[in-house]
């Protein structure tokens, strides 16, 4: 639990505040009794908050008046204190301490959170310590103080992630898991499918059922065409026997390719070795010849070309023998599938003696076959694949509102509790109703006045602190001072019951029962005042007074 929490900006009086300490149960931030503003109550709520992991304070009105600053902080888990410090100019950083908090090792802030939510055993899956913290700390800037929705705790959360946040505070989302990543794959099966048939790796069926259904009619048509062309033909030839003549057909057009390959080759080859034999430049000799057809050629110039031609010579002569390597490759592999196709020709024996014109026909048909079929085949692939999807999504929801059914009635049993224990006489109490797994209502049947829709927030509030592993709540003065008089004197009795921390901030406490301002005085942490008592030492709010030259 938090045990400690200073720093050098708290000053009283203009010295510098003593380390504000906290313990189990109840700690009151209080303020006047005329219910001053402006002396730091909400300030000294986000530094706590800030403490937690949270960054409202480092944007609020005390760090733009004050400057950037380190606050110092500690916890205490089976009897071992931990010491931090945490800048606000650095929010993403927190700095492990020894006893003095000199800076010892600096984690990431993700680091320091993972941290507390091991200690507070609240390490459940899928479960973020920070957003489920602050939707339990309800203070004046964190924009969470929206009485009619109250699971809503960070700012631009939707239902379905409050809702999510709930299940999986209550440890139940590893209930769930299991149809979740049933969903998670369902759903990945079928992207990826879709993105195949996007890219047409898979056949794709435009039209849907009907599309199908013609596909069906058209494959029984050309399976009679099919069926006409093999009795037409004279021979009695067996499906085998045509499979066999079309892949005989097929051999001897790979072998004719393979062949022309060859001859390509080989004349490639010839012509490589003609040109490293006998060079595709003149020599000396060719130069003379010519001098003796061409008494008056310029000998000179032409030497100096043939020099040229020489050294061109040498680069040419090594791209040809590279070249020579590649082409003898390349016919050595030729020969070895000519070797491999002639082989297959062979194996397969004695084929009879389908025409041409028959082999074609039925590879066209049986082509066209195949198509349809695919398509069908892809199509039905696809309905599969959404109706996997579809049922899957539902065993999750189902699985979802059977325990959002429980807890339901889990916390609405505990508010009912508590607001029995707030009044002499029943009176209606809070209700959270589960519409759907993205769907909720909070009210109070018949009551929907702002001091009872406050009320309600409190309750719920305090009804998943006792019912969860949830450390703390926070809950600011504006929250409290909307609330009756009458309940918040129960409501003060429920906080310091609790074994586990609850931070408030208070003022006005003399409008209250005896028992009530003793409890708050008992349970005080730190009391903020006027005229040097504020959180800072001093407010902003008031303008100082200037010295008048007239006067001097």
């Amino acid at each position: 639990m938090l045990v400690e929490l200073s720093s050098p900006v708290f000053k009283e009086k203009g010295k510098v505040r003593p380390p504000i300490r906290f313990k189990t149960g109840l700690n009151v931030i209080l303020g006047k009794e005329d219910g001053e503003n402006s002396i730091g109550k909400s300030s000294a709520m986000l530094a706590i908050d800030f403490a937690f992991g949270g960054k409202t304070y480092a944007s609020s009105d005390g760090v733009k008046h004050m400057g950037q600053h380190v606050l110092n902080f500690a916890f205490q888990f089976n009897g071992e204190i931990y010491r931090f410090a945490r800048s606000t100019a650095q929010t993403d950083k927190v700095f492990l301490c020894d006893d003095n908090y000199v800076f010892a090792q600096e984690w990431e802030l993700h680091q320091f959170t993972d941290w507390l939510k091991v200690k507070y055993h609240i390490d459940f899956p899928d479960l973020s310590f920070r957003t489920t913290l602050s939707s339990f700390f309800r203070i004046y800037g964190k924009d969470n103080t929206d009485e009619r929705k109250p699971l809503r705790g960070i700012p631009g959360q939707n239902m379905q992630k409050s809702i999510d946040m709930l299940v999986k505070l209550f440890n139940r989302y590893i209930d769930i898991e299991p149809r979740k990543q049933g969903l998670d794959e369902a759903t990945k099966k079928l992207d990826t499918y879709r993105a195949a048939r996007k890219y047409r790796f898979v056949p794709d069926l435009v039209g849907g059922v009907k599309q199908y259904e013609e596909n069906v009619k058209a494959i029984r048509d050309l399976e009679m065409q099919l069926n006409t062309l093999i009795i037409e033909q004279n021979d009695n030839h067996s499906a085998e026997d045509i499979a066999k003549g079309q892949e005989k057909a097929r051999l001897m057009q790979a072998k004719l390719q393979t062949e022309t390959e060859l001859q390509t080759a080989d004349r490639r080859l010839n012509l490589l070795k003609m040109s490293l034999e006998y060079g595709l430049y003149p020599t000396e000799a060719d130069l003379s010849a010519l001098a003796e057809f061409f008494p008056g050629v310029n000998l000179r110039k032409l030497y100096d070309v043939e020099k040229f031609h020489q050294k061109l010579a040498t680069i040419l002569d090594k791209q040809f023998a590279e070249e020579q390597t590649a082409v003898a490759a390349q016919i050595a592999a030729l020969y070895a599938q000519l070797t491999q196709v002639n082989q297959q020709i062979a194996d397969m024996g004695y084929v009879g003696n389908l025409s041409k014109e028959f082999l074609d026909r039925h590879a066209e048909i049986k082509g066209r076959i195949d198509a349809l079929r695919a398509q069908n085949e892809a199509y039905l692939t696809l309905t599969d694949l959404q109706e996997a999807k579809k049922i899957a999504d539902q065993l999750l929801k189902e699985g979802i509102r059977h325990i959002l059914t429980e807890i339901q009635d889990k916390v609405n049993a505990k508010m009912k509790a508590f607001n029995d224990s707030l009044f002499m006489d029943r009176r209606q109490a809070p209700r959270l109703i589960f519409h759907e797994y993205n769907s909720y209502t909070f009210e109070t049947p018949d009551d929907t006045g702002t001091g009872s829709n406050y009320k309600g927030m409190v309750l719920y509030d305090l009804a998943v602190l006792y019912l969860t592993a949830l450390p703390a709540i926070a809950h600011d003065s504006l929250i409290l001072k909307n609330i009756g008089d009458g309940a918040i004197d129960g409501i003060m009795q429920i906080y310091a019951r609790s074994q586990k921390q609850v931070f408030i901030a208070f003022d006005k406490q003399i409008a209250y029962k005896p028992t009530t301002q003793q409890l708050l005085k008992s349970n005080c942490v730190l009391r903020l005042s006027d005229n040097g008592c504020e959180l800072y030492g001093e407010s902003w709010n008031k303008e100082k007074k200037q010295s008048n030259a007239d006067e001097l």
